[in-house]
């Protein structure tokens, strides 16, 4: 493939304070053995060593500011409104791009131009940097429309580029969302066109308590459940009620003089149940899909189209 032959990747990096994390992620960018790369750096006007570290990178910027803004969701729509690439994506500067990424996804781009979003593989790691496991487990990397509406987000967003003709269309994040825009986004993208999986590992994301996600708690969980009745219908999604256990737990986990032992095993009891739900959609208890159950649920379906209940 030559270089006329490459997609434009824009990538955007919002950032606040993340001077700690921030040079790792920019160099993850721009040392990408790429040719066309568009990178974009929206600052929120950060108080740290943040900008000094973006000024010693600014030559090969194609943009960047450090000013206040509304939040995450605003600043990565700032920076896509300056994107010119074929294919968009926002990394944050606490996360970082694994080598070859950009190869990967300019490869799938080139074998399917109309999907909507292409994601990839990819490792959690600590906060040092030093990964603990794969993002996906194994024979779980694929798109299930069903069990990303009903269920729990499994898309790597660190390791997912965006048709930007597509995201045109629907126009970008919901700036009023903070904690699950990448859920809302993946769905609204995926009902336009299907996206591609890339089977190769592209991105880490790093986990740490201090992480917005981290600390969101039930501000967190009330967001994705108006996500998934906005899109589905339903007020309490089997989904967003493991994520709302999950949270429960670790609540009642730091308040042991109010939560006792029994309480937490019941909790854990509700949830292994309600994971079982996620079966219907296609996906496993972790939210994952699932092969297996779809093949299930599919011979369920030509059962009862050949044998239907009277």
């Amino acid at each position: 493939m030559n270089s006329s032959e490459y997609p434009k990747i824009t990538v955007v990096t919002p950032s606040f304070n993340q001077g700690r994390f921030l040079e790792t992620c920019i160099r993850s960018v721009l040392e990408q053995e790429y040719p066309h790369v568009e990178y974009i750096i929206i600052d929120g006007g950060s108080t740290d060593n943040s900008v000094s570290i973006i000024k010693k990178y600014a030559s090969r910027l194609a943009y960047w500011v450090s000013e206040p803004d509304a939040g995450q969701s605003e600043a990565i729509n700032k920076g896509w409104s300056h994107a010119t690439g074929d294919l968009v994506a926002w990394l944050n500067a606490d996360d970082f791009y694994l080598p070859g990424a950009f190869q990967a996804v300019a490869a799938a781009y080139r074998q399917h131009p109309d999907a909507s979003f292409y994601f990839g593989d990819g490792f959690r790691v600590d906060e040092s940097g030093k990964p603990t496991r794969s993002f996906f487990p194994e024979g779980t990397h694929f798109f299930n429309r069903e069990a990303l509406l009903f269920g729990l987000n499994y898309i790597m967003q660190q390791a997912t580029f965006i048709n930007r003709r597509i995201l045109a269309s629907i126009g970008g994040l919901n700036p009023k969302l903070h904690y699950g825009m990448d859920t809302d986004l993946w769905i609204r993208l995926s009902a336009v066109a299907p996206p591609v999986p890339v089977p190769a590992k592209l991105a880490a994301i790093r986990e740490y308590p201090d992480t917005k996600t981290g600390r969101g708690a039930f501000e967190r969980v009330e967001e994705l459940r108006s996500i998934a009745e906005s899109h589905t219908g339903m007020a309490m999604t089997p989904g967003v009620l493991l994520y709302f256990l999950d949270t429960l737990h670790r609540y009642a986990q730091a308040h042991p003089n109010v939560y006792t032992m029994e309480y937490l095993a019941a909790i854990r009891q509700f949830w292994r149940a309600t994971g079982k739900l996620l079966r219907n959609m296609g996906a496993r208890p972790d939210g994952f899909p699932d092969p297996g159950a779809l093949k299930e649920r599919r011979h369920k379906t030509w059962l009862h189209r050949l044998f239907p209940q009277k």
